[in-house]
């Protein structure tokens, strides 16, 4: 569970990306980009990636629990599809995440260590 004092990564995601850096094939470019960039790139992509796969579970759960509603007609089929569509874009957030802060911890390993180190 997170806490109620959680960041707010998508917000701080969507400030961070115009600054990454793209190459002429407009691929991100991570070894130009400032690493302090790549962190916090690194650091908001993973708690979202962390908060989408946990509110995608909460829903299934609730969903499972809803479905004697939605055989009863009490919870309408188009909300189930709209729940559905919704899961499956958060998915595939949760997998972009993943792949935006992979790449960032690779080209700052060295930086991130000697900061700790």
């Amino acid at each position: 569970m997170l806490a109620s004092d959680t960041p707010r990564p998508t917000r701080a995601l969507m400030t961070l990306l115009p600054r990454l850096l793209v190459n002429a094939r407009h691929e991100p470019d991570f070894d130009a980009c400032d690493a302090t960039v790549l962190v916090q790139l690194a650091e908001a992509a993973e708690l979202l990636q962390r908060i989408f796969q946990l509110g995608i579970s909460a829903t299934g759960q609730l969903l499972a629990h809803a479905s004697v509603q939605v055989e009863t007609g009490e919870l309408d089929q188009g909300t189930v599809e709209a729940l559905g569509w919704l899961l499956a874009e958060l998915g595939d957030a949760a997998a972009a995440c993943v792949e935006l802060a992979a790449p960032c911890r690779q080209a700052t390993a060295d930086f991130t260590g000697a900061r700790h180190g």
